[in-house]
């Protein structure tokens, strides 16, 4: 699974399953992130919500380690295009003689509306210096 086709339909039922225990349990739903390890294997895939609160059961709390250094883009509007603001970081990447490591992130800044043209998804890519 590699494309936003084949992501899509998982990425929103772990949302909606991270969002209804958080909710259960009287907290307020926080900035959503999703973070896209990939590799030879294929992707594992985090979602989750800012939260600061205790643990709640059947959620897994994770922090993400601070990176360095990172690209970083903002794409505008549906899902079905990410995959080409994906591309143009990492032809970005490759321009700059720099090495994407680790998992990417995309952070939703605006992913509330049910039409997506309005959305506004922040990409993160870690990268190091070769």
């Amino acid at each position: 699974m590699s494309t936003q086709p084949e992501v899509a339909p998982v990425v929103g039922p772990l949302f909606d399953r991270v969002a209804d225990a958080l909710l259960a349990s009287g907290a307020t739903l926080g900035l959503p992130i999703a973070e896209y390890d990939m590799d030879r294997h294929g992707v594992r895939i985090t979602v989750g919500f800012t939260y600061d609160g205790p643990a709640i059961e059947g959620l897994v709390i994770v922090e993400l380690p601070a990176v360095e250094s990172a690209f970083s883009a903002t794409h505008h509007g549906s899902m079905a295009t990410i995959d080409d603001s994906w591309r143009a970081v990492n032809d970005a990447i490759t321009e700059r003689g720099v090495t994407a490591v680790g998992p990417c992130r995309e952070v939703y800044l605006q992913s509330e509306s049910e039409d997506q043209a309005d959305w506004i998804t922040e990409l993160q890519q870690p990268v190091s210096a070769n």
